[in-house]
């Protein structure tokens, strides 16, 4: 029966317990996943509008430095040479001004350049000969644009330095307003900048150039898993965005065992060869989903709770249940006078009820703990005396009747003397006879009250009441009430 209580529970606990888990876990990782896979198209939206905002705050700093006195007198200069130096000199001065990080958080710019209004560098920061005369305009168009007027940004791929940019050109004018040339202002599309962007979105961001993913906040050995899906099963989808400036719908890849969710379009105001991938780990969001796995470590404790309560209660029922059954395997087997011992809230009160079924099967009388007689009837009898005020009927033939309080059994010092002097065998002999024939008398039955039964159980009230009342003896006296015959107890001090 204990295992049968503790699997029922067990399993119910377990049952609740893992139905509950499964459920939840279905419901909370598919979530998680539905987050990332709706989001990452918005998520692209957002890095794009993020760059071309980047774009447009470096566009309105260049276009300022572009109207400074120091930029303006690059072509004031009266000869080359000069014009040269001033020009080196003012890059110098716009990438030392927008590496400030009171401009922001780009730092210094990778590339810082004057070209005249044909397009030609005149001189850039860093070195005064570098780059001098290289005709500037043919690699980005933005440069055009700005020479006719009109401030743009671009995407530049730089095949002298093989990298590729994210440049700010901006026209300078004289006072009079005349196009003297063009500030160009670029910045690497690099790994910081895929980081920094990255942040904002709060995914990973990589840029693609090439046959080759240029720069991303990945790292590991991702960068080249990508490089490899861009490039191999997803090669379609990465031309129409880095040649056709098309937008991917979302796609998924494996990257170091985690499964990603990617989008790839353009960069945005860029004609380049030039791509962006936005990429969410839909295995780390899943992962979050974890925090249900709380639910298994409440099922153990509740399972161990449950099988140590199991236990237990098994054990209460059990053991009083094994002891009454052995206790009636006794009687059968003849031992008449055992009886039940059990000492349990639940089975005490059964076991009394068959010890009482025990008394009259087996016609025995048994004492309680305050002395009295508890008669198995069926022609046995009983004391039901408790105290010195009470009358003691030993053989079950009716309720006690009150014969007063103790004050007047010992009322009559003469009778009290006598009982007391009256040797102890003619008294129980006397006291028996008396009853008998008062039961006679009355028409009772006395064949079932034994004289040596009768003693037994007079000597044992007696002993009883002497030790409740403290007194030096007690002695009974035959009284008959009607039809009643009972003994009344006489205390001796």
């Amino acid at each position: 029966m204990r295992t049968k209580i503790i699997a029922g529970n067990l399993l119910t606990i377990l049952a609740v317990g893992l139905g509950a888990y499964g459920m939840v876990k279905t419901n909370v990782e598919g979530a998680f996943a539905a987050e990332v896979d709706t989001r990452i198209t918005t998520d692209y939206q957002l890095l794009s509008r993020s760059i071309a905002l980047n774009g447009r705050e470096l566009l309105g700093l260049v276009e300022q430095q572009a109207g400074t006195r120091p930029i303006q007198d690059v072509f004031g200069a009266l000869d080359e040479a000069s014009r040269r130096q001033r020009a080196f000199e003012g890059s110098q001065h716009v990438s030392t001004w927008l590496g400030d990080p009171a401009r922001g958080r780009r730092g210094r710019p990778d590339i810082t350049t004057i070209v005249d209004d044909t397009g030609h560098v005149v001189a850039r920061d860093s070195d005064v000969n570098a780059m001098f005369g290289v005709d500037l305009g043919a690699q980005i168009p933005a440069i055009g644009a700005a020479l006719h007027g009109n401030a743009d940004v671009a995407v530049w791929e730089s095949t002298q330095d093989n990298k590729a940019l994210q440049v700010a050109v901006a026209p300078i004018r004289s006072e009079e307003g005349r196009i003297l040339g063009a500030l160009v202002v670029g910045y690497d599309l690099s790994n910081g900048l895929a980081d920094s962007e990255g942040e904002l979105v709060g995914r990973d961001v990589a840029f693609v150039w090439g046959e080759r993913v240029y720069s991303s906040s990945l790292d590991g050995s991702r960068p080249a898993e990508l490089t490899t899906y861009l490039f191999g099963a997803g090669a379609t989808v990465t031309a129409a965005a880095r040649d056709q400036a098309t937008v991917s719908a979302p796609f998924v890849v494996a990257l170091e065992g985690d499964e990603i969710v990617g989008v790839i379009g353009p960069l945005p105001s860029s004609t380049a060869h030039v791509a962006m991938v936005v990429l969410g780990n839909r295995s780390a969001q899943v992962a979050k989903a974890s925090s249900v796995n709380f639910i298994l470590l409440l099922t153990a404790i509740g399972a161990l709770v449950i099988a140590a309560y199991g236990f237990f209660m098994g054990s209460s029922i059990l053991a009083p249940i094994a002891q009454i059954e052995e206790g009636v395997l006794q009687v059968m087997n003849g031992r008449t006078d055992y009886r039940l011992d059990i000492q349990s809230q639940d089975f005490g009160g059964l076991a009394y009820r068959i010890n009482q079924l025990l008394n009259v099967l087996t016609k025995t009388e048994e004492v309680d703990e305050s002395g009295a007689v508890a008669s198995g009837g069926g022609g046995g009898w009983s004391d039901q005396g408790r105290d010195a005020s009470t009358v003691v009927s030993p053989d079950g033939g009716g309720p006690a009747a009150s014969a007063g309080g103790p004050e007047e059994a010992e009322a009559d010092p003469e009778l009290a003397a006598r009982l007391a002097a009256e040797p102890e065998d003619s008294y129980y002999a006397r006291v028996y006879s008396e009853y008998v024939a008062a039961k006679q008398a009355v028409g009772e039955n006395v064949s079932n009250i034994p004289q040596d039964k009768f003693v037994q159980r007079l000597r044992a009230n007696e002993q009883s009441l002497q030790k409740k009342h403290g007194c030096r003896m007690v002695r009974f006296q035959v009284q008959t009430r009607g039809t009643q015959v009972n003994l009344k107890p006489v205390i001796i001090r």
